[in-house]
């Protein structure tokens, strides 16, 4: 530890040296850098003077960068990502997406507190004051989830004058966007108003190669009504309310999904990372030359190839095949793409550090779309009690319906498909009460009390529109068991095995069951079982799309009740030094609920009555006596006889912690500040909801940080330096992970996931870690016209304590053939691992060059330059789960009239058209290991113009 914290020390240093020597001799004549003010300690200060790593972007800025999304965005802050739904700060943030846990950075809306980044960045930024990305733990005044940081969003009040402004951009891909704003003064002095409104459009990045429209479109309106009430000379009420709509072709979970990077035939060994339109199983089986019996699961079919795994605990050879569907109980799922004679590398993204926008292609049924309708407040009223006290009231309200179907299999059958309905409800309520107050020329405190309230319900399905027997047909299940498994017996007959005496199960029944028999608040799953009658007896999901061909329905909720009561005190010792002390309290009081009923097979009923698969299934006509191929025919049973179970649990907890923050700055020079800091962070433990896992909760996450940093101007002003070196030592950290499933794990011990795999996607907590860097943001004003900037960030991240998981997503180690329970090497010690979703270097550098046209106005040329290395989505740094490093060019050209009215923009972003890995989802041994993506824009050119009424 020690060596590596040295080492990020030395280049922190050297950075600083080289940098700061490099500038020193060139210095602009007449212009220098302008002050920014920011609300990072919740009242007005400039960058310079705030000790925090802070990166500012105000509303020109914005505008100036052409920042109208989230990649936009990311490329240009020191070590921070941020994904479809959230956000990453040195390693810090949320590499899993349930409905039992928090975000690890915190995202604001004026200051007020919004668990949802998703809402703040939808829209364009227009009209925006000012984006605020603080980096490191905010353990006191922004103690709510900031173990990473935590990003503030402020928009623009209403003045005392009317103006209005509108924007329009339109270039390739069908970008239509269109923004405009009105500022209207009601009443003299006294009430202001302000109206803001955006459209963007755009076709879908990646071209459909199968059913439907280009996915990855974009559609979206927003619209928001700001009020400004002058109560009095010392009092003042702002209250924002906005609405927003998103209408897009988009798929895949987690935001991961559009494009495939290895297919289904990555379940082999070898290096095949093609798709796989033949088997009608992806899952394989062991198998042994001496076995005799045909319809043995170990027979070797001649028919086919045999592979060769080597077992990681004795060494030794383990030959298998795949299974034979009908005969083998292994093959639980379907290959949904069987039979469509597509070129299995068509779409198969195998060369991941070179892909091209032109080339993004997928294969789908249509069946994408996302919608997302949400309406906020936000409101603060502040009142200066005196010249010493101001006391502020901030209320914020967010309520969201967000609704996605997705096509689940990646294929463009009709005839098999599968997609997964999720409708997910959040109404957010927080009420914060802060007093600042002088208690001394030299000594401020800032105390707050903060009350939050959040719930959460969520609702999926997952279905099919082929009209497939397997999940339609009432008889497909009851009709057969009872003709073919055990002629004569009747529902209830003890032959039947454990099903004996079920009582029909649909989605509440597990839930009225653990109820009346009081078991419903233990924290464990509540199951029920009985004969599969189709897919009308799941019920419908509420408020959900009328589904046929359902094998699965969800139903979770969480409510959250948090409170916090913090206190920050700065003291002025002297000229040079000011020490800063904050104290916060938070409690976090959580229920959750699950609930769900599933399709299933089982072979409990056969083994009961001394059947096995194969027989049944030619009993039932499904397969050759002979051959023991399908005959097509009836639909075999894969993995026995079809079931409906259905299970419930209520989980819930209470976590409290004391987070804590003491700093101390040292001005150097009236120009130069150099601080240090050590700042505790906590995240409460949540819930593992919907993961069907063996670990219904986890414990909080905690860490301390250490932090030295230096915010420093010089060459007359014409040069600014910020720049910070940190260490965090966690005692905790939020994994997502995969837990063995245990021996002899079956539908009867609720673990829904075990019976199909031998493994279930939890989140625990990892027992330590460390993260280590260095970051330095440079501007340059060189000459009266060129202006010069950039930053660079180097994260260092390590597990660092002893911690097994199984890595279920593995095809090296396939659960068909190892049994993560009893085989101890399938356990993984993730031990000096990277941690997930962190690029150890980040870097950007820009140019901008204005040229004088005299009474034509100006023109601006800006180059843009931005780098993110090599990201791991998973913890055991697999080169399955590796999105390679990628850079990307943007150039803009800007004239502007020389009364400001007009501005005219030309763009190119992403020159080269490189694409780069922003999320990578990781699917298991039922889909032949398969690996999906969300990945960057494409090579987008285009053309703003922006009319202001009174430029700024």
């Amino acid at each position: 530890m020690q060596s590596r914290l040295v080492r990020a020390m030395c280049a922190f240093a050297c950075a600083l040296v080289a940098q700061g020597f490099a500038v020193s001799a060139f210095a602009a004549e007449g212009r220098q850098i302008e002050e920014v003010v920011v609300t990072a300690e919740r009242k007005e200060a400039s960058v310079q003077d705030t000790s925090i790593s802070i990166t500012a972007f105000t509303g020109e800025m914005i505008e100036d960068f052409g920042i109208r999304n989230q990649s936009d965005l990311q490329n240009l802050i020191p070590a921070t990502t941020i994904q479809p739904y959230d956000s990453a700060v040195r390693g810090v943030g949320r590499n899993f997406r349930n409905l039992g846990g928090d975000p690890g950075v915190s995202t604001y809306i004026n200051g007020i507190y919004s668990e949802d980044l998703y809402t703040a960045t939808i829209g364009s930024f227009w009209d925006v004051e000012r984006i605020e990305v603080l980096r490191g733990p905010q353990g006191t005044l922004y103690g709510r989830n900031a173990v990473g940081g935590a990003m503030n969003f402020i928009y623009k009040k209403p003045t005392d004058e009317f103006d209005f402004s509108a924007k329009s951009v339109i270039g390739d891909y069908g970008t239509n966007d269109f923004s405009a704003m009105i500022n209207v003064p009601l009443i003299d002095g006294v009430l202001n108003s302000r109206v803001v409104a955006s459209t963007r459009r755009h076709d879908g990045w990646v071209e459909e190669r199968g059913v439907g429209p280009d996915l990855d479109s974009g559609d979206e309106k927003n619209l928001a009504v700001l009020f400004e009430w002058l109560i009095s000379d010392n009092m003042g009420l702002n209250v924002r309310a906005n609405r927003a709509r998103v209408d897009r072709v988009f798929g895949g979970a987690d935001g991961g999904g559009l494009i495939v990077l290895s297919g289904e035939n990555t379940v082999l060994p070898g290096n095949d990372t093609s798709r796989n339109y033949d088997v009608l199983s992806h899952r394989i089986r062991a198998v042994d030359p001496t076995v005799t019996d045909p319809l043995s699961s170990a027979f070797v079919d001649p028919s086919q190839p045999i592979y060769n795994y080597t077992n990681p605990t004795t060494g030794g050879t383990i030959q298998a095949q795949r299974v034979r569907p009908g005969v083998d109980s292994a093959g639980a799922f379907r290959n949904h793409g069987v039979g469509l004679g597509l070129d299995p590398n068509e779409c198969v993204f195998s060369d991941r550090e070179d892909i091209k926008g032109d080339d993004l292609c997928a294969f789908t049924n249509g069946l994408n779309n996302e919608t997302f309708n949400q309406e906020g407040v936000q409101l603060e009223f502040s009142w200066d009690i005196s010249d010493a006290v101001t006391f502020k009231y901030l209320f914020g309200s967010n309520e969201l319906i967000y609704e996605r179907i997705t096509e689940d299999d990646s294929s463009a059958s009709l005839a098999n498909d599968r997609q997964f309905y999720v409708n997910h409800e959040a109404e957010y309520i927080s009420h914060e009460f802060q007093l600042f107050y002088d208690l001394a020329d030299n000594f401020t405190v800032t105390s707050g009390l903060f009350f939050y309230k959040a719930t959460i319900d969520q609702r999926y399905d997952f279905f099919s529109t082929s009209g497939s027997n397997q999940f339609n047909d009432p008889t497909w299940g009851l009709d057969n068991i009872l003709a073919t498994v055990a002629p004569g017996a009747v529902p209830g007959d003890p032959a039947l095995g454990f099903l004996a005496g079920a009582v029909p199960v649909n989605i509440e029944s597990a839930r009225q069951f653990a109820e009346a028999n009081g078991l419903a608040g233990n924290g464990q799953f509540t199951t029920q079982t009985s004969f599969w009658s189709g897919d009308a007896a799941l019920d419908t999901v509420n408020h959900g799309p009328a589904t046929r061909g359902t094998d699965l329905h969800g139903v979770n909720k969480t409510e959250r009740d948090a409170l916090a009561v913090y206190t920050q005190a700065v003291w002025d010792i002297n000229e040079d030094f000011t020490l800063t002390v904050g104290i916060r309290y938070a409690e976090d009081d959580v229920e959750g609920r699950e609930q769900l009923a599933q399709y299933a097979e089982t072979t409990a009923i056969l083994d009961a009555v001394g059947l096995n698969l194969g027989t049944v299934n030619i009993l039932r006509g499904a397969v050759d006596p002979a051959t023991l191929q399908l005959t097509g025919a009836v639909d075999p049973w894969l993995q026995g006889v079809p079931i409906v179970f259905g299970a419930y649990r209520e989980v819930a907890r209470v976590d409290d912690e004391i987070t804590w923050r003491v700093n101390l700055d040292y001005n150097l020079n009236d120009d130069s500040l150099l601080y240090v800091n050590a700042t505790t962070g906590y995240r409460s433990g949540g819930f593992n909801l919907a993961f069907f896992s063996q670990t219904p909760q986890y414990d909080p996450e905690e860490l301390i940080a250490y932090e030295v940093g230096y915010k420093g101007q010089m060459a007359d002003g014409t040069v600014q330096l910020n720049a910070s070196a940190y260490f965090y030592d966690y005692e905790t950290i939020h994994t997502r992970t995969e837990e063995a499933c245990p021996p002899g794990g079956t539908l009867q011990s609720a673990q829904s996931a075990c019976a199909v795999v031998d493994s279930t996607t939890s989140i625990e907590t990892a027992p330590g870690a460390e993260v280590m860097g260095f970051e330095a943001e440079l501007l340059w004003l060189a000459t009266d016209n060129l202006t010069i900037g950039g930053n660079y960030s180097y994260t260092d991240t390590e597990y660092t304590e002893d911690f097994f998981v199984v890595d279920g997503s593995d095809p090296r180690f396939p659960g068909d053939i190892y049994d993560a329970a009893t085989n101890p090497d399938r356990r993984i010690n993730i031990k000096g691992n990277r941690l997930l979703q962190v690029p150890e270097s980040k870097a950007s550098a820009w140019g901008s060059y204005r040229f004088n046209l005299d009474e034509m106005g100006s023109l601006e040329l800006l180059l843009a330059y931005s780098y993110i290395d090599d990201v791991y989505f998973s913890a055991f740094e697999s080169e399955l789960d590796l999105a390679p490093a990628y850079d990307r060019w943007d150039v803009r050209g800007t004239w502007r009239s020389n009364d400001q009215h007009w501005v005219v923009t030309a763009f190119v972003n992403n020159v080269t058209d490189d694409i780069g890995i922003r999320q990578i989802l990781r699917h298991g041994a039922a889909d032949g290991f398969r690996r999906t993506a969300q990945v960057t824009e494409p090579r987008v050119y285009g053309l703003e113009v922006t009319y202001q009424m009174n430029p700024q």
